[in-house]
C-alpha cells in the first residue's frame, strides 16, 4: 500500500473544486449509507454481546463495516477529482483524469472484499440456523468455498488488471501496458449477483419446510428478503457499467454517470441486510407489542425470558421457575414460553429445532403446608416446554 501511495498523482485541494447539485447529492449518499450501516451494525453488536452470542459471523460483518468506512475516502476523492455529476461541457479545462482514476483504483480494491466478507458472514449465520439438515449444510459449505475463491481471484486480478500498475490511471503508460479485457468486470459482477441469488434462496429452503405458523414463517423469510434490495442495486450497477463500457457513441455524457455511488449503496445495504436478522433481541425488548404473546414475561440481561417468581422449593436463578429433579439430581430445569435467547437462530436450538408441547408440571415440598400458601403440597402449572430434535 505504501508503494501504491508513493505513485499517487499530485492534485490540488478538492474542497476548492466546483460542484453541481447532482454531485452534491452523490457526496451525501457516499457518507450517508456508511453512517447508517455503522449504526445498524453497532446495534447488532450490542445485541449479540448482550446475549453473549458474538461469533465469527459478527467479526466478518464488523470487518466489512470497517472497510465500508475506509471506502468513503477514496470514493469521495474520485467523485470530486473526476467531476462526477457534471455534463461534459461543464468540466473545467484543462482536465487531468489521472488523480481521480488513482483514487478509483484504491476504492475498487476495497469494494470486492466488502461483499465477500458480508456474504461469508451471512453464510455462517445460515449455517448456525439450518446446518442440521445435511443438504443445507453442504450447500452452504459449497457457497462459502466458491465465495472465498471468487473473492481472492477477483481481488488479485483487479489488483494486477494492468501491468505496469500505473496504467490503471496513467493513459501514457497504458498505451504500452497489458490489461485484462473489460469483460472481466462484467463477468465478476454477474457471478457476484448469481451467488447473491443462491444465498438468498437458502432461508427459503430452511424455513419453508418447518412446521410453524404461516405468519411467523412469512415474517422470518421477509427479514432475509431485505437482501433482495442489494441484488436490485447490484443489477442497476451492472447495467450502468455496461453503458460505460459499451457506449454507442464516444460523445456520450461520461461524467454525468453516477455509477460509483451504486457501489457505495450496494456494499452498505449488504451490511444492513446481513445485520437485520440479528436485531430481533433488541426489537423484542424495545417493541414487545410487535411480538404478541399469550404469556407476559421479561428478558434478563442474558437475553432470557422469565415469568413470575421463583419457587421456594426449587433453585432460584434470575426469577426463573426452578423445579426439583424427580430423581433428586442437581440438574436445573427451566420452563420457557420463548426461545432461550432473543436472536433469530434461537428459533432453533444449537443442535436442532425447538419443539413445543403443553405439559402439566407438578411438584411438592416436604414439610407442613398451609391452605393458601404458594408452596402448597401440589402446585400445577401449564407451560410450553422445549425439547430438542437433531434433524429438520
Amino acid at each position: 500500500m505504501a508503494i501504491l501511495f508513493a505513485r499517487r498523482p499530485p492534485h490540488g485541494d478538492v474542497t476548492q473544486l466546483p460542484t453541481t447539485p447532482r454531485q452534491s447529492a452523490v457526496v451525501v449518499l457516499t457518507f450517508l449509507f456508511p453512517a447508517i450501516s455503522l449504526v445498524i451494525f453497532s446495534l447488532r453488536a450490542y445485541g449479540r454481546l448482550k446475549t453473549r452470542q458474538w461469533g465469527i459471523d459478527d467479526y466478518l460483518c464488523g470487518f466489512a463495516t470497517l472497510l465500508a468506512l475506509v471506502m468513503m475516502g477514496p470514493t469521495y476523492m474520485y467523485i470530486k477529482l473526476s467531476f462526477v455529476g457534471f455534463h461534459n461541457y461543464e468540466v473545467p479545462q484543462p482536465y487531468d483524469a489521472a488523480p481521480g482514476l488513482w483514487w478509483f483504483y484504491v476504492a475498487q480494491m476495497i469494494y470486492n472484499p466488502i461483499l465477500a466478507f458480508v456474504k461469508a458472514s451471512v453464510l455462517i449465520f445460515l449455517l448456525r440456523l439450518g446446518g442440521q439438515k445435511k443438504a443445507v449444510r453442504w450447500s452452504i459449505h459449497g457457497l462459502n468455498i466458491f465465495n472465498v475463491l471468487h473473492a481472492v481471484s477477483v481481488f488479485f486480478v483487479a489488483l494486477l488488471q494492468c501491468l505496469p500498475i500505473e496504467a490503471n490511471w496513467d493513459f501514457a503508460v497504458k498505451a504500452n501496458a497489458v490489461c485484462v479485457a473489460r469483460e472481466f468486470h462484467v463477468i465478476a459482477s454477474i457471478l457476484t449477483i448469481l451467488t447473491d441469488f443462491l444465498v438468498l434462496g437458502i432461508p427459503f429452503w430452511i424455513f419453508l419446510g418447518l412446521k410453524m405458523p404461516i405468519g411467523t414463517k412469512v415474517a422470518l423469510i421477509g427479514v432475509f428478503m431485505v437482501g433482495l434490495v442489494v441484488i436490485i442495486v447490484a443489477l442497476i450497477r451492472l447495467v450502468e457499467i455496461c453503458k460505460i463500457y459499451y457506449a454507442s457513441k464516444p460523445t456520450d455524457d461520461f461524467f454525468y454517470s453516477i455509477t460509483i455511488v451504486y457501489s457505495t449503496i450496494e456494499v452498505n445495504l449488504a451490511i444492513i441486510s446481513a445485520s437485520v436478522p440479528a436485531l430481533r433481541y433488541l426489537v423484542r425488548n424495545w417493541f414487545p407489542q410487535l411480538f404478541g404473546s399469550s404469556a407476559k414475561g421479561k428478558y434478563d440481561t442474558s437475553g432470557q425470558m422469565y415469568y413470575g417468581q421463583a419457587s421456594r422449593t426449587g433453585a432460584r436463578t434470575a426469577d426463573h421457575i426452578g423445579l426439583k429433579d424427580i430423581r433428586g439430581s442437581r440438574h436445573h430445569t427451566e420452563i420457557r414460553s420463548e426461545s432461550p435467547t432473543g436472536s433469530e437462530e434461537e428459533i432453533m436450538t444449537y443442535n436442532g429445532i425447538i419443539r413445543t408441547m403443553d405439559v402439566h408440571q407438578s411438584y411438592s415440598q416436604a414439610g407442613p403446608t398451609t391452605t393458601n400458601s404458594r408452596d402448597s403440597g401440589s402446585f400445577n402449572m401449564k407451560q410450553p416446554v422445549t425439547t430438542q430434535s437433531t434433524s429438520l
